[in-house]
C-alpha cells in the first residue's frame, strides 16, 4: 500500500511562494548592489530579523568585505573602518571558514564570540548562513536579534534563499565583469579606430605633400638642367664659336704669310680654350663636386664655401672638428646638399652679413650647424605653409632618409641655426684592413 506524500501546512506553502517571488526579484536585477540590498531586505522579512548584513569574500580569501548592511546605518567613519571582517574562528566568520549555518541564542554571552565595535548595536540572536557557488563559500548572509531564537525551519529557510543569492550574486559578478570588459574592449577600439583614422589622413597629408616635394624636386631638377644648358650655351658655346672663328682668321694669315698675326690669332685660340675648360668644370663641379669623391666632406664644404663667398658677398667660414673620417658616398653627398641649400637660404632670404659652417666628427655620428647672423624668420608659419617652403621640407625629408635628426632654431631678428645630425655606420673589419692598406 502507498503511503501518499504530506501535503504541505499553509506557513511552509506561503514560504515557498514568498522564495519563488523573492529568486523571480532578484533575477530581474543587474546591479550588484541592489541584487545585495534587495536580497538583505528579503532575509530580514522571512526570518523577522531586526538587522542583518551580507559580506563577500575577499580576494586574497582572509576576510570578509560587509557589502550590505540593513536595520542599522553606521556612519562614514565607522563603515570605513570596520567594514572589512578578518576571518577568524568566530560566531559570526564561522559560517564561512566552516561552511555550514551558525546559530546562537545569545551572542553578546555566546563563548564564541570576540567582540564588537564600539558603536555596533548590540548582537543577541543571531544566524549566519553561507553564500555557496559549487559549494564553495564566497561569503555569508547574517541576520541578528529575531525577538525569539532562530530554530531549524528559520536555517533552512536562509539556506534555501542564500543557495538562490550566491547564484544571482555570481551571476551579477560575471555580468559586470563582461559588461566592463565590454566597455573596455570598446573604449580601445574606439581609441584604435581613432588613432587609425588620424594615421590614415596623417599618410594622407604625407603622400599628399611627398607628391608635392617630387614635383617641385622634378622641376628644381628641370630648372638645373636648363640653367645649366644656358649656361653652356651663353658661355661655352659662344667661346667655342670665337676659338673657332680665330682659327679661320689665324688659317687665313698663315696663307697671306703674316706669321705673327697668325700666332696672336692662335693665342687668342688658346685663352679661349682655357676659359671652356674652366666653364666646363665649373658645370661639373654644380652636378658633382669632384673634391668631395676625391678628398671627403670637409676639404669639398671648405671650396664650396670659398665659391659661395665669390657669389653671394657673405663671409662663410668653414670650422671641422673631430676626426674626420669618410661616410658612404650617398651620406656625403646627402649633407653636403643639404650645407648647400642651407647656406642658399641665408644667401637669399636671411640678409645676413656672414655664416659659419661647424662640422664635428664623432665615432658615431656627424653633427654639421650652419649659423647666420641674419633676419631670422617664424619657423611655425614656414612649418604651417609647405606649398611655399619647399626648402624646408626637402631638407627634411633628406635627413629622414639618412636616418638623421634635422632641428632649426630661429626668431625673428635672431639669425638661424640649423643643426643636422646624422648617424656614422660603423665599418666592417675588411673596411678598416683596406683602409689601413690605403
Amino acid at each position: 500500500m502507498t503511503i501518499p506524500a504530506p501535503h504541505p501546512t499553509s506557513q511552509q506553502h506561503e514560504r515557498l511562494q514568498a522564495l519563488y517571488h523573492l529568486a523571480v526579484e532578484l533575477s530581474s536585477l543587474r546591479s550588484l548592489d541592489s541584487v545585495l540590498d534587495t536580497a538583505l531586505k528579503q532575509c530580514l522579512d522571512l526570518t523577522g530579523s531586526q538587522f542583518g548584513f551580507i559580506g563577500l569574500n575577499t580576494p586574497n580569501g582572509k576576510a570578509m568585505d560587509v557589502a550590505a548592511i540593513e536595520g542599522f546605518h553606521p556612519s562614514a567613519q565607522f563603515y570605513e573602518r570596520f567594514h572589512l571582517i578578518p576571518l577568524r574562528p568566530n560566531i559570526f566568520a564561522r559560517a564561512v571558514l566552516e561552511n555550514r549555518p551558525m546559530r546562537s541564542e545569545n551572542a553578546m554571552s555566546d563563548p564564541r564570540k570576540l567582540g564588537q565595535p564600539v558603536g555596533h548595536p548590540p548582537v543577541r540572536t543571531f544566524l549566519g548562513v553561507p553564500l555557496r557557488v559549487q559549494d564553495k563559500p564566497i561569503g555569508m548572509i547574517g541576520v541578528a536579534n529575531r525577538p525569539q531564537p532562530y530554530d531549524n525551519d528559520h536555517e533552512q529557510l536562509l539556506m534555501t534563499y542564500a543557495a538562490q543569492v550566491a547564484i544571482v550574486i555570481h551571476n551579477v559578478q560575471l555580468y559586470e565583469e563582461l559588461t566592463t570588459a565590454k566597455a573596455s574592449l570598446e573604449q580601445k577600439v574606439a581609441t584604435r579606430t581613432q588613432q587609425l583614422q588620424k594615421a590614415k589622413e596623417s599618410l594622407a597629408d604625407k603622400a599628399a605633400i611627398l607628391q608635392r616635394l617630387l614635383n617641385e624636386t622634378v622641376d628644381v631638377q628641370e630648372r638645373e638642367r636648363q640653367r645649366i644648358a644656358q649656361d653652356m650655351h651663353d658661355s661655352t658655346s659662344q667661346l667655342l664659336i670665337g676659338a673657332m672663328l680665330e682659327l679661320k682668321s689665324a688659317q687665313e694669315r698663315l696663307g697671306n704669310g703674316s706669321l705673327p698675326q697668325a700666332g696672336q690669332s692662335l693665342q687668342t685660340v688658346r685663352e679661349i680654350l682655357h676659359r671652356v675648360d674652366a666653364e666646363i668644370k665649373r658645370a661639373i663641379h654644380d652636378l658633382r663636386p669632384p673634391s668631395l669623391d676625391e678628398l671627403g666632406l670637409g676639404p669639398a664644404l671648405r671650396q664650396y664655401a670659398i665659391r659661395f663667398e665669390q657669389y653671394s658677398g657673405l663671409a662663410c667660414d668653414v670650422e671641422i672638428l673631430g676626426d674626420p673620417r669618410r661616410l658612404p658616398p650617398r651620406s656625403e653627398i646627402s649633407v653636403y646638399r643639404l650645407v648647400q641649400e642651407a647656406l642658399q637660404n641665408v644667401s637669399a632670404h636671411a640678409q645676413a652679413s656672414r655664416a659659419n659652417v661647424i662640422t664635428v666628427f664623432s665615432p658615431r655620428r656627424l653633427k654639421v650647424t650652419i649659423i647666420d647672423d641674419g633676419r631670422g624668420f617664424d619657423l611655425e608659419a614656414v612649418r604651417l605653409n609647405t606649398l611655399d617652403h619647399f626648402g624646408l621640407l626637402s631638407m627634411q625629408e633628406r635627413t629622414e632618409s639618412l636616418g638623421g635628426h634635422l632641428s632649426i632654431q630661429t626668431q625673428p631678428g635672431q639669425g638661424t641655426r640649423v643643426e643636422l645630425t646624422v648617424p656614422i655606420p660603423i665599418p666592417a673589419p675588411n673596411e678598416v684592413q683596406l683602409n689601413g692598406v690605403h
